[in-house]
């Protein structure tokens, strides 16, 4: 006796598009059928496992699980069957049912599965056509899991690769569309549109995962209370609840139109400043997707993604000052070394590739140089400083990293004066003066100067008394002082 007979007159128990539906909710006949298939999967029964589960899934299309369960069959099938001479004879079949999928798109789907796909699961015209027709028929997961089919039969094919982000886009399913445009460009780097694609999947997934689709900010403002303190924070700056609302009225501004880019610039500015640093920097760069290379925005995406891997060592960090006796502290320290290193270079290179880019522009001539200091590549970093310096708004700040490079290579006389210079520049007490004061009174000190290293220190004693250790070390130089002169008496 046929088994798959015991489907005939059956009528379906669950609704027809319900493709999370589980083996229990096939009735007892259909649950007869699926687990004989999975007694035949398991003495590597294929042919008969397959012809039950295409029984099975012509009473419940919808049920995603057994189709699964029939491709991987199929595939097993095949690979261990002996290859056989193919004509295109699949190909033929698949044309002639292609019709038929235009009028009767659920026949279509059985008949595929059965005359094409039962022998030949990774079949590009019979999968595109289950797609197509599953589409049609309202079985979304049916038709994702036939690109799905694809891109597992043909990995190298981007095209089918682009089909699966596309429809994952289209069905909200954001995580998972970064995923397989991330797989695009890691394969081909230079593909822009899996790029800007990911950048946008990722975006998305953050704002739906904040459910940014709810309230206005209005809606935020509960009571007249409420209102009258988040007006305050308004114009005082506003305050990490009022950027976070703020955050979730812009959400639903760049849902409906995600290429505005003031809405992604304002989106990644409010995000640093709530120190949220991998979302601030989604924003960045897509907002510099969107501006054709602005430099400005290029600069941020810099920024931003070193504060973010600064943020991830120092976690680490503090994750081995609280557990200094756990098992892997000694890992944990190695890899925040590696991570320095690895960030070091990365923004070597990338400051590189901006200053070829705009080679005239003092701003990034500076980055690259600071971003050397940091590699000590003193001597390198030296050469784009010195370019930087002629900017009158770099000048100052340009002359405190070349002071520090010529210390690193102990040309002190010349660190000192650059030190010493800069610091004459700047009229007021403001943190640029305290630094070059500071690091010229430890150069002094270091040269033997112990006079010269008092008077700059002094000068940031009587303006900041809590400026480091400025404090200690004057008021140190005194008490030394005291010991000398009742060592001489």
């Amino acid at each position: 006796m046929d088994d798959t007979n015991d489907t005939e007159n059956q009528e379906a128990e669950v609704p027809a598009h319900n493709e999370k539906m589980g083996e229990r909710d096939l009735g007892p006949k259909l649950m007869k059928l699926y687990q004989k298939a999975d007694s035949a999967l398991e003495t590597a029964n294929y042919g008969y496992a397959i012809s039950l589960l295409q029984a099975i899934l012509a009473q419940q299309p919808a049920f995603l699980t057994g189709r699964r369960k029939l491709r991987s069959a199929a595939v097993r099938q095949k690979d261990a069957a002996k290859k056989s001479l193919n004509l295109g004879g699949d190909s033929i079949k698949v044309m002639k049912l292609q019709g038929q999928a235009k009028k009767d798109p659920a026949g279509a789907i059985v008949a595929v599965e059965k005359e094409v796909l039962a022998t030949d699961p990774y079949n590009p015209q019979a999968n595109l056509m289950l797609y197509e027709a599953a589409a049609a028929t309202g079985l979304k997961l049916t038709a994702g899991f036939a690109l799905e089919t694809l891109t597992t039969g043909h990995p190298d094919n981007n095209k089918y690769w682009h089909q699966l982000g596309a429809y994952y886009l289209e069905q909200e399913e954001f995580e998972e569309a970064a995923k397989i445009y991330m797989q695009i460009r890691q394969r081909d780097p230079a593909d822009l549109v899996a790029i800007q694609n990911e950048k946008n999947a990722t975006a998305r997934q953050s704002m739906k995962s904040q459910n940014w689709e709810g309230g206005s900010f209005e809606e935020l403002k509960k009571d007249s209370a409420e209102a009258t303190k988040l007006d305050q924070a308004e114009r005082a700056g506003g305050t990490p609840e009022m950027k976070r609302a703020r955050v979730a009225e812009l959400g639903q501004e760049y849902a409906a139109d995600q290429n505005n880019i003031d809405v992604s610039k304002e989106l990644a500015k409010l995000y640093a400043e709530l120190e949220q640093w991998p979302e601030s920097l989604q924003f960045y760069e897509w907002a510099y997707s969107l501006s054709n290379r602005d430099p400005s925005l290029e600069r941020k995406v810099a920024q931003i993604t070193e504060k973010k891997i600064r943020a991830e060592m120092a976690e680490l960090q503090a994750f081995i000052d609280e557990n200094p006796d756990h098992a892997d502290v000694e890992q944990y320290k190695a890899r925040i070394v590696e991570m320095n290193s690895e960030q070091n270079e990365q923004l070597i290179e990338e400051a590189r590739i901006r200053v070829e880019r705009n080679p005239t522009d003092p701003q990034l001539r500076f980055d690259y140089g600071q971003h050397l200091f940091n590699g000590a590549k003193f001597r390198e970093s030296i050469k784009h400083l010195q370019q930087a310096k002629v900017s009158p708004n770099l000048r100052l700040q340009t002359m405190l990293m070349l002071g520090k490079c010529y210390e690193k290579m102990n040309i002190l006389d010349i660190a000192a004066q650059q030190f010493s210079e800069a610091a004459k520049e700047v009229p007021g007490m403001d943190d640029l003066k305290k630094d070059l004061l500071y690091n010229l009174g430890l150069l002094y000190e270091k040269m033997g100067k112990k006079e010269e290293s008092l008077d700059a220190l002094k000068q940031i004693y009587s303006a900041d008394y809590g400026y480091k250790d400025v404090a200690d070390r004057v008021e140190g130089s005194y008490m030394d002082g005291d010991d000398d002169a009742a060592a001489t008496a």
